[in-house]
Formats: structure tokens, C-alpha cells, sequence
């Protein structure tokens, strides 16, 4: 990979860790169908990242920008943690299986929508695989509906901003 390439690929990943702390800083949590709902900003990027690099890249970004953030704001040793990690990581696999089974069939909206389930689906199985981390559990599985629900217009609203945004940056891409 050219040295363009990686500072694309970095700057892409800052860009990334903003979005994520200015939707913490400013998303007013009432507005939204559950505690804990975000839009999830970041991923635009992380979206992107996977449709320009593979896999491995998109996953390293990803956990990079988790643990810097974490890091930032005081959440490593808390159960934040490992939720956002279980969240990314089944995110972006489902995105990659789904765009390896479909192709250019499946719309980036919809790959968008899937990535955002995915999310939320990561981080149930944190919650059912890692139970002593999460002393009131029975109560975070009530959050789920909203949070599935809330999953739907937050991938259709990221994956159009991907929309318009990625074939100005694929393009740049293929010209580094």
C-alpha cells in the first residue's frame, strides 16, 4: 500500500474518532428511542474504509479508533468497552460477508442497514457471552427492540451520506 494511501487511510480514521466524540458531545440522548441509540457517524467512515481497503485494514482502523476513544473519554475499563468492540466487529464482518455474497446488488444503504443491526446484534452477544460485566441485564435486553428499530433509519441515513459521498473518495483512491 502507498504511503498516499495510509495517509488517506489515517486521515479517514481521524475523521472517524471526531465524528464519534462530536455525536457523543452534542446528540441529545432524548431524542432517541433508547438509552444508548447514536446514529453512529463513525461509521460513514468505517463504511467507506471497508469499500476501499480490505478486511484486516478496516478492522484494525476500527478497534484503533475504539480503543482511542475509550482511552479518551475514561470508558476502557468499563463495560462501554467491550460492547463497542463486539459491536464493531460483527458489524463490519456482516457488511463484508453480505458484500462478498452480493456484490453490487446489495445498495450501500443496505449495506449500511446491515452493519447497523450488526452492531447492535455484536453488542447482545457481548452482554449474553460476558453476563458478570453487566449486573443488570434483564434490563438491557428490554433496550434491544429500540435499539434494532433505531438501527434501520440510522443506517439509511449514514449509508446515503456514503452514497454521496464514496465516489469522490474512490475516485481520489484509484489516483494515489
Amino acid at each position: 500500500m502507498s504511503t498516499k494511501k495510509i495517509a488517506l487511510l489515517s486521515v479517514l480514521m481521524a475523521l472517524g474518532i471526531v465524528l464519534n466524540g462530536l455525536e457523543n458531545l452534542f446528540l441529545p440522548w432524548s431524542i432517541l428511542p433508547a438509552p444508548g441509540a447514536r446514529v453512529g457517524l463513525a461509521n460513514i467512515v468505517f463504511l467507506i474504509i471497508l469499500l476501499l481497503a480490505n478486511f484486516k485494514t478496516t478492522l484494525t482502523l476500527s478497534l484503533l479508533r475504539i480503543i482511542i476513544l475509550n482511552a479518551l473519554t475514561g470508558t476502557l475499563a468499563t463495560p462501554v468497552f467491550p460492547l463497542s468492540l463486539g459491536g464493531a466487529v460483527l458489524s463490519l464482518s456482516l457488511m463484508k460477508l453480505s458484500r462478498l455474497a452480493l456484490g453490487e446488488k446489495l445498495s450501500l444503504i443496505g449495506l449500511s442497514i446491515i452493519g447497523a443491526i450488526g452492531h447492535n446484534l455484536g453488542q447482545l452477544l457481548v452482554l449474553m457471552v460476558l453476563p458478570g460485566l453487566f449486573p443488570g441485564i434483564s434490563a438491557l435486553y428490554l433496550l434491544l427492540p429500540g435499539l434494532l428499530l433505531m438501527a434501520i433509519p440510522a443506517g439509511m441515513i449514514t449509508g446515503w451520506v456514503v452514497k454521496l459521498i464514496y465516489p469522490t473518495i474512490a475516485r481520489e483512491w484509484r489516483n494515489i
